[in-house]
């Protein structure tokens, strides 16, 4: 008896699995058959939003994401690699929160508020882009992944954004175990063609789906009576949380001892960084500007 039962299991588990990788399939198959330039034009100022943010994250200088988890780790000289995971996950909801009560109040001012505050939230929405993106690769960095590459620090981003099926995606491309996350060493199997299909497929599946996700935190934002401020914070905090857990299911879990030694000598960027999170919305903005000098506004066709 306990031998049937193991084995109806042990059967549900394998179908499962058959029918998870068909649904991933099928959505791959699903996203190949649109127009990648007119997901772009679908998804509007945000579509271009996310594509310039990601764009900015991959042509970010490597000294500056160092620089930012070095800071941390000299703020906190006996903390571990996971409790400097903690500090930048707390930083990052508690800044992309701040923003969307921001957002929020400037909605509720009579008269002006919905204009106001739509322009309010478009900003604030590049703004979470650009600190998620930020978020993603110094998590990445932090478990000594190689971001040097900049195609492979665009996967680590589309991986995170997009979540579970997402991760699925280059699982199934790279017939890996869908039960690991997407570890350095599954990263590191990527190259050449490969790669530069994955994040083409990764960005077309974004586009359909982050703008979804900011344009139902606009409704609450956009509120009467001041209850926008509320709605605005609870919803970029649900937002935030949700790049939390895709960066851990995506990245796996902080490595037990550190990549790489503290440097003695601190970087002049250090000086720039603030725990306080206007400070750090200012620096993200300061830092990702540079980078957004010349948008790419196109989704390459990156399967030819």
């Amino acid at each position: 008896m306990l031998g049937t039962k193991q084995n109806k299991k042990s059967t549900k588990k394998s179908t499962d699995a058959q029918i998870t990788e068909s649904a991933t399939r099928a959505l791959i198959r699903d996203i190949e058959a649109e127009d990648p330039n007119r997901l772009v034009e679908d998804a509007g100022p945000l579509g271009k939003a996310f594509i310039s943010s990601v764009n900015a994250a991959v042509k970010l200088q490597t000294g500056v994401i160092r620089a930012y988890v070095n800071w941390l780790r000299r703020q906190n000289p006996d903390a571990t690699p996971d409790e400097i995971q903690a500090l930048m996950s707390k930083q990052f909801r508690t800044t992309v929160a701040t923003t969307g009560a921001g957002a929020g109040l400037a909605a509720a001012i009579p008269g002006v508020g919905l204009l106001t505050g739509t322009a309010a939230i478009a900003g604030e929405s590049v703004l979470f882009l650009d600190l998620a993106a930020f978020y993603t690769v110094a998590s990445a960095y932090l478990r000594g992944t190689d971001i040097s590459d900049p195609e492979r620090r665009r996967a680590v981003v589309l991986t995170t954004l997009t979540g579970a099926k997402g991760v699925a995606i280059v699982d199934t491309m790279l017939g890996s175990d869908g039960s690991k996350p997407l570890s350095k060493n599954t990263l590191n199997k990527f190259s050449g063609p490969t790669l530069k299909e994955a994040n083409g497929l990764l960005t077309r599946f974004a586009l359909r789906s982050m703008r979804r996700k900011l344009l139902r935190g606009w409704i609450g934002k956009l509120l009467p009576l001041g209850l926008g401020a509320l709605a605005g914070r609870a919803a970029n905090r649900k937002l935030a949380d949700a790049v939390v857990d895709n960066a851990v299911g995506a990245l796996g879990a902080t490595p037990v001892a550190f990549a790489e030694p503290l440097p003695e000598k601190a970087e002049a960027t250090e000086a720039e960084m603030s725990m306080d999170p206007r400070s750090f919305a200012a620096w993200i903005l300061k830092m990702f500007k540079n980078s957004k000098k010349n948008p790419t506004t196109e989704v390459e066709n990156e399967t030819d």
